[in-house]
């Protein structure tokens, strides 16, 4: 199969995205219950994403479930904006993460 390391790759990188998921979205959680964290959504419409949330966990489903759909019938055309969607999420996770060193 010619996109197997794509297909690797991919896996790899939800691995590490459902990791820091799940700690952005408790933190979310705890600033909500706190009273702050009041926004409508994490990405808007032209961003690429469909979803409108205001966690991080609902965008990597979307996500998976391109993926899934690229894995069941690769194509080179389903790959440019499933890369974009997934840089866009782990680079927003990374400046999410600093932005709570600071």
């Amino acid at each position: 199969m010619p996109y197997t390391n794509v297909i690797a790759q991919f896996k790899a990188s939800f691995q590490q995205a459902y990791r820091q998921v799940v700690d952005a979205d408790a933190y979310l959680d705890k600033l909500q219950q706190d009273g702050h964290g009041k926004f409508k959504r994490i990405f808007t419409a032209d961003q690429g994403f469909k979803t409108d949330a205001t966690r991080f966990m609902p965008y990597l489903e979307e996500v998976v479930g391109e993926f899934d759909a690229f894995e069941a019938a690769p194509s080179a055309e389903q790959l440019p904006p499933l890369v974009k969607k997934l840089e866009l999420l782990l680079n927003t996770l990374a400046q999410f993460k600093q932005s709570l060193k600071d």
